[in-house]
């Protein structure tokens, strides 16, 4: 079995190790999922066969229920203290024959050495994690025991994670998708990748859409590549709901195979991205994706250009909830419950996950903009619905969620009435302050940003350079 296999099967598995035996049946090693990505990572070509970087002096436990390392050596104590890991353990008779495999709780700190990157919990690496959405699922993240990394080029600032940064379970790499060196850095030792990063907004994305290519299609190409060649299997995607863009009224809800019409560059840069991981899903990479709908709710690193955050910020602050058009439909979901998806993602088990589409969301919270306006409204009884007959947004879709609720169990807790209360409170309490900052709004932010370049005049949005299919540039060695 070579190396890209057997990280495949652990992973599938979920069993954590493998251990190697011989025609005999004897023992050859073990070794952890780890162990075998920090090989590739060290440059042991993937296709080498897995004998050759198990560990030859593993734990073991004998007929006796004794643990301890194939030469005899019981576990010592180095006066270090005590940490937990599980690990697999083959189960040997006398004469070194494997007769089962187990996994152990080790509650001491071994004078074994410890594998470098390993922390006892499994690392998931957020890209994009100081975002929005992101800041809100690392936290998760860490409530739920897991170690995080987030690699971010703080675009946006790092105020989304500001307060974690001291937390023993947080590391921050400052950096994009977009650079190689960055990418590796940030995948060594993680077990599992979550890929938020990008250019996030219609409006944004439209600023420069050279670099909306690099950091929103390029990017996912690279970071997956890397992920498949060095044996992160478990790769999860944000894309959008948006793909669906403009669909009829009455056709009744879009689920993941419904046809796409993206209005928006942001849009197709999404589909381009979603064929890139299913090119290169197989039995050994095995991405999920995403569509999310459109998100609300407070977030550490607020946003206040989402449609779900702007009407009741305006419903308080100017007495006057504005609907452009009115008929349009949008899906939406609570940025807590958006998170959460991801978490669901990591913790099932692969084969409901592997190589999968799912809309994230809920059928109950398909709206149109008027009756959005509607819930704000009752929130904010002082203030009033104001019409205007144009229509400045195209994308209209109702969205089917019933696949991620079927295979996940996934059904979201929050509704728009709840955020309209809680972000109530919370500007009565002046937690945001000027919900017009321009800290608030990606695309403000980003043609404030001297180091944003424009490109616009050069490469259009609707240029169909930006629609070819890349040409996969596969890390070296990778056929």
């Amino acid at each position: 079995m070579s190396i890209r296999d057997a990280v495949a099967r652990i992973d599938r598995s979920e069993s954590g190790g493998i251990v190697v035996v011989n025609d005999g049946n004897q023992l050859v090693g073990t070794a952890t999922g780890e162990r075998l990505r920090r090989a590739l990572r060290d440059g042991i070509a993937p296709d080498a066969p897995v004998s050759t970087v198990v560990d030859e002096d593993p734990i073991v436990v004998d007929a006796g229920g004794t643990i301890r390392t194939v030469e005899g050596a019981a576990d010592a104590h180095d006066g270090t203290g005590w940490t937990q890991e599980t690990t697999i353990a083959p189960v040997i008779d006398d004469d070194g024959t494997v007769v089962d495999v187990t996994t152990i709780e080790l509650t001491d700190r071994t004078s074994r050495e410890i594998e470098p990157g390993s922390t006892g919990g499994e690392t998931v690496l957020v890209v994009g994690g100081a975002g929005y959405l992101g800041s809100v699922l690392c936290r998760q993240l860490i409530g739920d025991g897991f170690d995080v990394r987030v690699l971010d080029p703080l675009l946006y600032g790092d105020a989304g994670i500001a307060d974690l940064t001291d937390d023993d379970r947080f590391t921050l790499i400052r950096g994009d998708a977009r650079s190689v060196d960055a990418v590796l850095e940030a995948i060594d030792g993680a077990d599992a990748v979550v890929h938020l990063g990008g250019i996030v907004g219609d409006p944004a994305s439209e600023i420069d859409a050279e670099k909306t290519l690099e950091y929103n299609l390029h990017s996912t190409q690279l970071l997956a590549s890397l992920c498949k060649y060095h044996g992160i299997n478990r790769f999860v995607f944000a894309s959008t709901c948006s793909v669906y863009g403009r669909s009829e009224t009455d056709s009744g809800r879009l689920a993941e195979d419904a046809p796409r019409n993206p209005v928006s560059l942001y849009a197709r840069l999404k589909i381009q991205s979603e064929r890139v991981l299913q090119d290169l899903a197989d039995d050994r990479f095995s991405p999920t994706i995403l569509r999310m709908a459109t998100i609300y709710g407070c977030s550490p690193r607020m946003r206040f250009d989402l449609v779900g955050n702007i009407l009741p910020a305006k419903a308080h602050s100017k007495g006057v909830i504005p609907v452009f058009g009115g008929d349009q439909y949008r899906p939406n979901v609570h940025v807590a419950d958006a998170a959460r998806a991801y978490v669901d993602c990591l913790t099932a088990p692969m084969e409901d996950v592997a190589d999968t589409v799912f809309n994230v969301g809920s059928n109950q919270q398909n709206y149109r903009i008027d009756e959005l306006a509607t819930i704000v409204a009752d929130c904010f009884p002082d203030a009033s619905i104001e019409y205007h007959d144009e229509q400045t947004d195209e994308r209209s879709y109702r969205v089917e969620f019933e696949k991620i609720h079927t295979a996940l169990g996934y059904e979201p807790e929050r509704t728009i009435r709840d955020h309209c209360l809680e972000l109530k409170d919370a500007f009565e309490s002046d937690r945001f302050g000027d919900y017009t900052a321009t800290r608030y709004n990606n695309y403000e932010t980003l043609e404030q940003a001297p180091s944003y370049e424009r490109t616009a005049a050069v490469l259009g949005p609707r240029e169909s350079t930006v629609l070819e299919r890349p040409q996969e540039k596969l890390p070296s060695g990778e056929a």
